[in-house]
């Protein structure tokens, strides 16, 4: 699939429309309704985790590669809206992306959409969810707020998301040690590499060091 140039965020919170999406897709199977027909609720929030999932595998290798370290991202809410029915046998693309991260703090969005045949762009809205990810760091038993690290930030610059007002470290920091306030000041800076196909975005006010993202060979599927 190639990708198309996308708007260039304008402000602290762009618009779906001005956002890069990873798409992954689904076949409707008979293992995802419910007795009465439809696709069960519960299974596209399952969706989202898997695309989730997905979308760090492929660009955020160190994050994905050590999942039982001390560090995690951590899910503080999670929520649907459901527009329309789905059938068996339908093509579903589940699309995220991320508009904004502030603090310790990132929005996801996701939106569904029944396509007719793979690859498709736009198609048929039938739900559409958020979540809210937390950066945290273990010490003990629990996880309190940290930084988050640079190829997470990276990420979210990617999609075209604000990470003005983010807490960030840098490759190989140390994580705040436990009930110590993080004092990180926030970056502001959009991603010198971006896949084949998209020009990097403007961004007059970046004045810090220049930042890579690493990602797979093959670009994020787009919208």
């Amino acid at each position: 699939m190639t990708p198309e140039p996308a708007a260039a965020p304008t402000g602290p919170s762009p618009s779906p429309t001005a956002l890069r999406w990873f798409t992954v897709e689904h076949v409707v199977t008979a293992g995802d309704t419910s007795a009465v027909g439809p696709v069960y609720f519960a299974r596209l929030i399952d969706w989202q985790g898997h695309c989730r999932e997905r979308a760090g595998i492929a660009n955020a290798p160190l994050f994905s590669g050590d999942i039982s370290g001390p560090y995690a991202m951590l899910t503080q809410s999670c929520s649907c809206e459901y527009l329309q029915e789905l059938w068996y046998g339908d093509l579903v693309a589940i699309r995220l992306t991320v508009p904004w991260v502030r603090m310790h703090l990132m929005k996801a969005l996701f939106e569904y959409h029944r396509i007719t045949e793979p690859g498709a762009r736009g198609g048929e809205l039938v739900a559409r969810g958020e979540q809210m990810w937390a950066s945290a760091y273990r010490h003990g038993e629990h996880y309190e707020p940290g930084p988050w690290p640079r190829e997470l930030a990276d990420c979210a610059a990617w999609f075209g998301g604000d990470i003005s007002r983010a807490q960030i470290t840098g490759p190989g920091a140390e994580p705040p040690a436990a009930g110590r306030r993080v004092a990180e000041r926030p970056v502001a800076e959009r991603p010198d590499t971006v896949p084949p196909g998209f020009p990097r975005p403007p961004d007059p006010g970046r004045t810090g060091p220049a930042s890579t993202i690493r990602r797979s060979p093959t670009p994020w599927p787009d919208r």
